[in-house]
């Protein structure tokens, strides 16, 4: 039977960082965060609200912007404004945004040195590129939870399992990064266990339930779970959590990844607020 790895314990004290700095710092205002949300998906509802509890513990003021109709150029006038409110430190849109939506003018709009969750072409290019930037969160999750659990990431095999910005691609050049010798698989990677069963550590992120089973991985691999799909009012990942300890060490989508996504985004967000109370000019 393997082993389940965490990220809670990571996380909390990545947060406690963010508290005890924001104190340090005795700034006349917080550190303010601005979520947007196109449309009315329950998940974006229920993962803005959490994402504002969480930062009011931590002493973060989160606003959360809801478009219920939610048009191109009205959000985009409104990114305009928090572009140049100098209270609001870091911006964050929801993703998936609404077919509607032209998703490219949006980023092309948000200040890159607002953009928390590096969702911007600026901050992609700085991650491709080798350059310091604000870098996605769950993808820098990731790599807490792998480094924070001991398992070695530098001359290892890595399977990625899904090819998105926000995840796939940024986890595998982090893990490039760290010497990792990484292939990206996708929905024309077939059989998929061609490219994952060699694989020392995989990252699947596919938003398909259950996609991996005991039959893609080899024994004693890392599988860490990012995908998340809702299945009889149940959140499910994307790896078959219980046949698959049969074999592996995991870190299932509960209680895995998820925290260090939040605290990540934190995080990124003190660095941007610090950078402002003490006047360092943007990159």
């Amino acid at each position: 039977m393997g082993e389940i790895i965490y990220g809670k314990e990571k996380a909390v004290k990545l947060r406690e960082n963010i508290r005890r700095g924001i104190k340090k710092l005795s700034a006349a205002r917080p550190p303010g965060l601005e979520i947007i949300i196109a449309g009315k998906d329950p998940a974006s509802v229920y993962y803005a609200g959490l994402i504002q509890r969480a930062g009011d513990k931590e002493g973060i003021s989160v606003n959360i912007k809801q478009f219920k109709k939610p048009h191109t150029g009205d959000i985009s006038k409104y990114i305009t404004g928090l572009n140049r409110n100098n209270t609001v430190d870091g911006i964050l849109v929801q993703l998936p945004l609404p077919k509607n939506i032209d998703d490219e003018r949006i980023f092309d709009l948000l200040s890159p040195q607002k953009d928390i969750d590096g969702q911007t072409p600026l901050n992609q290019g700085r991650l491709m590129t080798g350059r310091e930037g604000i870098f996605p969160a769950t993808a820098m999750g990731i790599i807490r939870i792998l480094e924070s659990n001991g398992i070695e990431i530098s001359g290892k095999k890595v399977a990625v399992v899904g090819r998105s910005s926000t995840v796939g691609l940024p986890a595998a050049k982090m893990l490039l990064d760290r010497n990792a010798t990484v292939t990206i698989c996708h929905s024309k990677s077939r059989p998929l266990e061609n490219y994952t069963k060699d694989a020392d550590i995989v990252v699947v992120s596919a938003g398909r339930p259950e996609l991996v089973g005991p039959e893609h991985v080899k024994e004693g691999a890392c599988v860490i779970d990012v995908g998340t799909n809702e299945v009889n009012s149940k959140m499910v990942g994307d790896v078959a959590i219980e046949a698959v300890l049969k074999k592996a060490v995991v870190s299932p989508v509960i209680g895995g990844v998820g925290a260090l996504t939040l605290a990540c985004l934190f995080e990124n967000t003190f660095e941007i607020y610090k950078n402002h109370i003490n006047g360092i000019p943007a990159k």
